[in-house]
C-alpha cells in the first residue's frame, strides 16, 4: 500500500529544489505533475509535486525531509493528504506536519477500495 501527499508551493520555482530534497528517501518518489497549459501560452508549468510513500517508515521520512526544508524557507505550502489540505510555514512547521503525519498514517490505516483499472485485487 501507498500513500500519495500532494504538496502545493507558491513559488512555483522551489518546487525543483524540493522534489530534489525529498526524492533521495528509500521508499519515497516525487514527480512535478503540471497543471493543465493556459490557452495561447507555451509550455506547462509544475501545479504541485505528487509525493508517493511506502506505508511506514517512508511517510515518516517524507515528512521530516518536509519539515526540515520549510524550516529553512520563507514560504508557504500546502500539503494535501486525502481529503485534508494544510497550510504550513517556516513558523509552524514543527507544530502543523505533526497533522499532515497523522492523516498520511490515518490513510494508511484506511481500507483501500481499488480504483478502476487498479492492479489491486478486489
Amino acid at each position: 500500500m501507498t500513500v500519495e501527499l500532494r504538496v502545493h508551493v507558491n513559488d512555483g520555482g522551489e518546487l525543483e529544489d524540493l522534489r530534489e530534497w525529498m526524492g533521495g528517501h528509500p521508499g519515497v518518489a516525487v514527480r512535478p505533475v503540471a497543471r493543465a497549459p493556459e490557452r495561447n501560452s507555451q509550455g506547462t508549468v509544475w501545479d504541485f509535486l505528487s509525493v508517493v510513500c511506502a506505508t511506514g517508515g517512508p511517510v515518516v521520512a517524507a515528512v521530516r525531509a518536509l519539515q526540515l526544508w520549510i524550516e529553512a524557507q520563507v514560504t508557504e505550502i500546502e500539503v494535501e493528504a486525502g481529503d485534508r489540505r494544510i497550510k504550513v510555514t517556516s513558523r509552524n512547521a514543527g507544530t502543523v506536519l505533526p497533522q499532515v503525519l497523522a492523516a498520511a498514517q490515518a490513510l494508511q490505516a484506511a481500507p483501500s477500495e481499488p480504483t478502476e483499472g487498479s492492479d489491486e485485487p478486489a
